[in-house]
């Protein structure tokens, strides 16, 4: 059964992710592992089409209203 605890969870989960990920990304920069044009790239389309996907998520399900089942 969805809960509003293991709502909460997921959202949590989710944007756990995402900033696991974008450590591991400036990590790779920071550390010259990355550099340049790819890079750059890279990391453009990260935040463009996998991070910002990530949040979006989280948010959608964060604004969603709660309606407990009753039996």
């Amino acid at each position: 059964m969805l809960t509003q605890t293991k709502i909460r969870q997921a959202i949590s989960d989710i944007r756990a992710a995402e900033a696991t990920l974008s450590r591991a990304v400036q990590v790779l920069r920071d550390a010259g592992v990355w550099s340049g044009a790819d890079a750059d790239r890279f990391e453009r389309e990260w935040n463009e089409q996998v991070r910002g996907q990530l949040l979006r998520a989280a948010g959608t399900i964060e604004s969603v209203s709660y309606v407990p089942f009753t039996p």
